[in-house]
Parts: structure tokens; C-alpha cells; sequence
């Protein structure tokens, strides 16, 4: 009897298992995930991807003419700021299409001493002679433009994305063919742009672009100058503070230009002096190292002993974009 004990328990167990409660199960509905989405930092490539861009341009004021174009002051809103910009529109017939477009993304000047009239005149009267039309944003918080730069250059994509929304509807641009300079601080704010939108653009070049590995590209101009200044350290701790607001370090290769270069479909010319003492010469071979290593077409120029403005082969170094430009219009 007793090698048969266990039978006489099985029952026992079987009415507790009717009996008992259960843990209860989470029920699942159709169409719906157990997992949270997880939600997109908007400062990332792809968060920024996933905005909708667009504005409408006014003319403000007429600024100057010569013999080959007339400059207006503009304006557009982006983020629900106002928004200036310096328009060059060329004189005479436009070609069939309309006019082709430059956008000069301007470099790093105080957003104080910055003039949507003045700043960065030379280059954006350089291809309105060669007939582009060419408008020149100032970014958020320069000269009259409403707004502060949180997060600068990141913000400063946003204003050239919707400005672009704006130009492509201009009757007198031809939005297929339309092209991006970018000097310095402006070549990363130009390269974050084709990357955020890839037929934004037919193609652009990079003067001297600051463009390196996020955080540094963000704190490594931040911490230049004399320690005791108090600027500098007033500039430094907000730096560090907006970085630690609105990022996770796992987040900074979604949000780095350099790492995501493969998302870049344009042809590019990258123009660097060796001297430069504003951004590393060796900024813009790693960067074009790293467009060989992704497949994206590009030219590199560097010019020995030139400074951050390529002062010296100024000439040179416009016309070679001229050329890219221009083999892209087939004129």
C-alpha cells in the first residue's frame, strides 16, 4: 500500500489547481505592443527627420544694387520666430526653370555684431555676379532675427530647413537646382542639413567646417580662450548644462554630422587651409576620410599655409565651387 501513496495525492493537487487563484495573465489587444515606444530624441538625425518643414518668404527692404543684382532684406518664420535673410537676386532674364540658388550658411560671429546686411558680402556677391540667386539666413538670436540659439548650430539647421521650404516656392529659383555654402560653423550647420534631407540640395561645399565627433564639436569651442575670463566660463557651464539637458551620451552619435555621413547623397567639395587657426586642418581630412570611407562623392582642397578664411586662394577656391555648381546645371 504504501509504494502507492502519491496516487491518492493527485486528486488533492488537481482540485487545488481548480480552485486556487491564478495569476492573472495582461491581456493583449489587437493591434497593440507590451513594449512602450521609445520616444525619439528630437536634436537626433532622425528626430529631426521626422519634422515637418515650411515657411514663406516676404520681402522686407531693398538693400543695394549693382550692375548685376539687386540685394532685399527678407524674411521668414521658423518655429514660429522671425527669421532675416539677404536675398541677391540677379538682373536680366532668368533661364528657363528659374534662377539656380546658393545658400550662403554664414561661419561663427558674435549673433550681436553679425549684420544680415553686411556679414559674409563678398561670397554672396561673388555667385550672384555668376548668376545664382543667393540668400544668406542670419539663424535665430543674429543681428534682428528673433530667438536665442539653444544648442546653436542644431538650431540653426532648423532655420535653414524651413528657409529652404520658403525658397523652393520663390517663382523666380529653380528649386531643382538648388546649392548650399557653408563656412566654418555653417558647413556643419550645411552638412546636418543634407543629412536631415538629402534632395534639399543639389550639392554644397564646406569651407574650413568645424565638424567633428558630438560633444566635442558642441564643447570644443566653448572652452578656447583665457581660463580666468569669465565668459568663458559663463559660455562653458551653459555648454555643459544644455548638453546634459537634452542629451544621453548614447544618444550623441544619433545626434553627431560626422557619423552620419552616409546619409549624404550630394556631391561636396571640401576647402581647408593649413594654417587655419580656428578650426583643425585635421577636422577636414577626417571628415573627408570618413565621406571616402561612406561611398559620398567629394573633392578635397586643402592650401598650404592659408588661413581659416582661405584668404590667400580666395578666388580659387569659389571658383571650384563654381564648377561643381555648374556641372550640376549643365551651364
Amino acid at each position: 500500500m504504501r509504494k502507492w501513496w502519491w496516487l491518492l495525492i493527485i486528486p488533492v493537487f488537481a482540485v487545488m489547481a481548480i480552485i486556487l487563484p491564478r495569476e492573472k495573465r495582461p491581456e493583449m489587444v489587437p493591434g497593440e505592443s507590451t513594449v512602450q515606444a521609445q520616444e525619439i530624441n528630437p536634436y537626433t538625425i532622425e528626430g529631426m527627420k521626422a519634422r515637418t518643414y515650411d515657411s514663406e518668404i516676404s520681402r522686407e527692404n531693398r538693400v543695394r544694387e549693382t550692375a548685376s543684382f539687386t540685394s532685399f532684406k527678407i524674411s521668414f518664420e521658423s518655429d514660429g520666430l522671425k527669421q532675416y535673410a539677404l536675398m541677391n537676386l540677379p538682373k536680366g532674364t532668368p533661364p528657363e526653370g528659374g534662377w539656380p540658388v546658393v545658400v550662403v550658411n554664414h561661419g561663427y560671429i558674435e549673433p550681436a555684431v553679425y549684420s544680415t546686411e553686411n556679414s559674409y558680402i563678398n561670397t554672396s556677391a561673388y555667385f550672384a555676379d555668376a548668376g545664382f540667386l543667393v540668400v544668406k539666413p542670419d539663424y535665430r538670436g543674429h543681428d534682428n532675427s528673433d530667438g536665442e540659439a539653444l544648442l546653436s548650430r542644431i538650431s540653426y539647421a532648423v532655420d535653414v530647413l524651413n528657409l529652404l521650404a520658403g525658397i523652393r516656392k520663390l517663382p523666380e529659383a529653380n528649386e531643382k537646382q538648388i546649392f548650399m555654402y557653408g563656412h566654418s560653423m555653417g558647413g556643419d550647420v550645411t552638412l546636418r542639413v543634407l543629412e536631415i534631407c538629402p534632395d534639399c540640395a543639389a550639392a554644397a561645399t564646406l569651407w574650413a567646417p568645424a565638424v567633428t565627433e558630438f560633444p566635442e564639436t558642441f564643447m570644443y569651442f566653448a572652452r578656447r580662450g583665457n581660463i580666468a575670463d569669465p565668459t568663458r566660463t559663463a559660455r562653458l557651464e551653459r555648454r555643459q548644462r544644455e548638453l546634459a539637458e537634452n542629451f544621453k551620451p548614447e544618444e550623441y552619435s544619433q545626434v553627431s554630422s560626422l557619423a552620419n555621413t552616409a546619409l549624404v547623397k550630394v556631391s561636396l567639395n571640401i576647402q581647408h587651409g593649413t594654417a587655419d587657426e580656428s578650426v583643425p586642418f585635421e577636422w577636414g581630412m577626417a571628415l573627408a576620410a570618413r565621406f571616402e570611407k561612406k561611398g559620398v562623392e567629394h573633392n578635397f582642397y586643402s592650401y598650404i599655409g592659408d588661413n581659416h578664411d582661405i584668404a590667400g586662394n580666395w578666388g580659387t577656391a569659389l571658383g571650384r565651387d563654381f564648377g561643381l555648381f555648374r556641372s550640376v546645371t549643365g551651364s
